[in-house]
C-alpha cells in the first residue's frame, strides 16, 4: 500500500475514512467486539489531531499502520499491558500491508505513552495525539479548542474514557506495583 493513499477527507478538512485502517479494523473486528466503535473512533479522533498538528490533511501508510496497530494489544491479547502486543502486530501488519517504514510505525507504537518527548516530529507528534484524545483534549499543545470539538463531533468518543478508565483499574488491582505498564521514561 506503500504510496497508494486511500483516504477519504471531509470538506471541514477531518479525515473520515483509510483503507489501511479500515482493512485492520476489519480484520480484527471479532477480537474488538462491541468495542469497535469505540476503538475506530480512538483511531481517526488520533490520526486526525497528528495531522493538524503537523499542518497535513493526508496520512501516510506508516501514520494510519500506526494509529490503527497502537492499542489493539488490548484486544487481541486482553491486556492492558498491551505495547508489546501492539508492537508486534505493527510488525506482522507493516508485513502484510506492504508498508516500507516500519520502523517509523514501531517507533510511533513503542513511544505514544512516553513521558519525555520524543525527538522524531512524528512520533512526537503521534504522542501527543493520544494524549489529547485520552485527556479529552486538556492538553492539546497547539491545537485549539475547535480543533478537539471537531473532531469529536466527526468521531465521538462513544465510551472510550469509561473504558479506559474499567480497564486499568481492573489492572490496578491485579497489579498494584506495576499499576502503568504501557508508560515509558
Amino acid at each position: 500500500m506503500t504510496g497508494d493513499i486511500h483516504t477519504r477527507t471531509g470538506q471541514d478538512g477531518i479525515l473520515r475514512s483509510n483503507e489501511l485502517i479500515e482493512s485492520v479494523l476489519a480484520r480484527y473486528d471479532q477480537e474488538l467486539g462491541v468495542d469497535a466503535e469505540l476503538y475506530r473512533n480512538h483511531v481517526y479522533r488520533g490520526l486526525n489531531y497528528q495531522l493538524r498538528l503537523l499542518e497535513k490533511v493526508e496520512a501516510s501508510d506508516a501514520m494510519a499502520l500506526a494509529w490503527v496497530a497502537h492499542d489493539l494489544g488490548i484486544w487481541t491479547a486482553n491486556t492492558f499491558d498491551y505495547l508489546a502486543p501492539s508492537l508486534a502486530l505493527a510488525e506482522e501488519l507493516a508485513q502484510d500491508f506492504s508498508v516500507d517504514d516500519a520502523d517509523l510505525v514501531q517507533a510511533m507504537v513503542a513511544f505514544h505513552h512516553r513521558l519525555r518527548p520524543c525527538p522524531h516530529p512524528l512520533v512526537e507528534t503521534f504522542r501527543r495525539a493520544d494524549r489529547t484524545d485520552a485527556w479529552r483534549g486538556r492538553f492539546r499543545g497547539r491545537l485549539g479548542p475547535t480543533d478537539v470539538e471537531e473532531v469529536v463531533g466527526a468521531f465521538p468518543y462513544c465510551g472510550f474514557h469509561t473504558f479506559l478508565r474499567q480497564r486499568m483499574t481492573a489492572w490496578v488491582l491485579r497489579h498494584p506495583t506495576r499499576p502503568f505498564p504501557m508508560f515509558r521514561w
